[in-house]
């Protein structure tokens, strides 16, 4: 019986060490078990997708470039913090074109907190009016940035995965009056 309890001892040790070091490879090889968080796995940092879609308008193409983003923390030092773009080259779309769908500008991490604007520069803008085979100019935006206010704030915990789907409104009337060419898009934000 003795001989049975050190060999149930010694079969349970066994299992114990390949058990941890199957865990420990799968640990040191990247692989991410969902349940297994390693206190040198854990990030304080959480996620944050910034997307941009379209609400149907009266032009044939609205093709805008953003080569800057940023987000505005609530409080502290560094106010504004820049964000990396997909690719991390300026992005051009054709606005128009993301009408029920959309398409994501920057994947990032970012510190827990409080943010409350969204901010895009746009370095050009071009409008396809209907009957028009090429593109007019526009004289982007006031400022050359697109503010988005986030209302309500986005709150930002760590481990957080948040995604803010921008919708740029473009009032058409304005950029087809307007002897100056502005785009004044009406742009609201969605956090989900």
């Amino acid at each position: 019986m003795a001989v049975n309890a050190k060999k149930v001892g010694l079969y349970g040790t066994v299992g114990f060490l390949v058990a941890a070091l199957i865990i420990g490879g799968i640990a040191v090889a990247g692989f991410q078990i969902p349940a297994l968080k390693l206190p040198s796995m854990v990030s304080e940092k959480g996620r944050l997708v910034i997307q941009i879609t379209d609400k149907p308008v009266e032009l044939v193409e609205l093709w805008l470039t953003i080569d800057g983003l940023s987000i505005r923390k609530a409080e502290g030092e560094e106010a504004w913090i820049e964000l990396d773009l997909i690719g991390e080259e300026p992005i051009r779309f054709d606005l128009l074109a993301l009408q029920d769908v959309s398409s994501t500008l920057s994947d990032n991490e970012i510190d827990p907190g409080e943010y409350t604007m969204i901010k895009m520069h746009v370095s050009t803008a071009e409008a396809k009016y209907p009957g028009d085979d090429s593109l007019t100019p526009l004289n982007k935006v006031p400022s050359e940035n697109l503010k988005v206010i986030l209302n309500p704030h986005l709150v930002m915990t760590s481990l957080s995965d948040i995604t803010i789907t921008i919708d740029l409104e473009p009032d058409t009337a304005k950029i087809a009056i307007s002897e100056s060419l502005h785009l004044k898009p009406t742009v609201k934000a969605v956090v989900g």
